[in-house]
């Protein structure tokens, strides 16, 4: 994802709200110049914060937590099953936080010499 693909995915979900470019640019800068964050972690920091603004909904794969947190699969698995059991703890159903997904199977095609 380039730096343009980021603020075009946040503007089409948030620009009702009145988020704007000049808005999200130097938030995405700073976040690369001064804390040396990836696009996706960026991405997927921003999109948390903009859906708790706005009192909207997202939802984040492993890979997108792995990117914000630096956690491995492994420890971020471990914690998420630690969280379930302290929400069940607390009477609230985990699902409610936590859906797994199974992934799709998806063809995929290839043309070498492009489509004529």
């Amino acid at each position: 994802m380039d730096k343009d693909t980021l603020i075009n995915n946040l503007l089409a979900n948030y620009g009702k709200y009145g988020v704007t470019r000049a808005e999200l640019e130097p938030i995405i800068d700073d976040g690369i110049q001064n804390y040396d964050l990836s696009l996706e972690a960026i991405y997927s920091g921003l999109r948390m914060s903009l859906a708790s603004a706005f009192n909207e909904h997202e939802y984040f794969s492993l890979d997108d937590v792995m990117a914000i947190t630096g956690e491995s699969r492994e420890e971020l698995l471990q914690r998420i099953e630690q969280c379930r059991k302290e929400l069940i703890e607390a009477g609230e159903n985990p699902d409610e936080y936590f859906k797994s997904v199974e992934p799709q199977r998806a063809a995929v095609y290839y043309f070498p010499n492009g489509l004529h």
